[in-house]
């Protein structure tokens, strides 16, 4: 049934001009805006909805996850833009003191935008694309 569906995903924020900002400016993603939402034009032709809400719950989980080819590089760069990373020190689940998680599957690292929304980098594999 939706086998030839254009589907996408979507999360919300508190503020979608500040968001604007963040993605474009911070993250470097192309960015349009449609009805007050914004869309994050993903490589490869994927899009994200990005909308308002006034009583925003940040998501609990990954809500977008960039590949890399160098995670330790692209991390500084972020730092060097403000951004911290999350310190996971759960038991079975522990990142290290710079915040990459090295416990199966790629190196990890994750942090959130301005709506407490959580994102992460992770080291590209070059045999598996997600």
């Amino acid at each position: 049934m939706f086998k030839e569906v254009e589907a996408f995903s979507g999360f919300s924020v508190k503020d979608v001009a500040i968001a604007k900002e963040f993605y474009s400016q911070t993250l470097g993603l192309a960015v349009s805006e449609t009805m007050g939402q914004l869309i994050l034009n993903l490589a490869g032709g994927g899009n994200v909805l990005v909308y308002g809400k006034e009583n925003h719950i940040p998501a609990t989980y990954t809500v977008l996850n960039f590949p890399v080819k160098d995670l330790k590089a692209v991390m500084q760069e972020l730092r060097n833009k403000g951004i911290e990373f999350i310190i996971y020190r759960e038991e079975g689940f522990e990142t290290d003191d710079e915040g990459v998680f090295h416990g199966g599957g790629p190196e990890i690292a994750w942090f959130k935008d301005p709506s407490d929304n959580i994102l992460s980098v992770l080291q590209e594999d070059p045999d598996h694309r997600f």
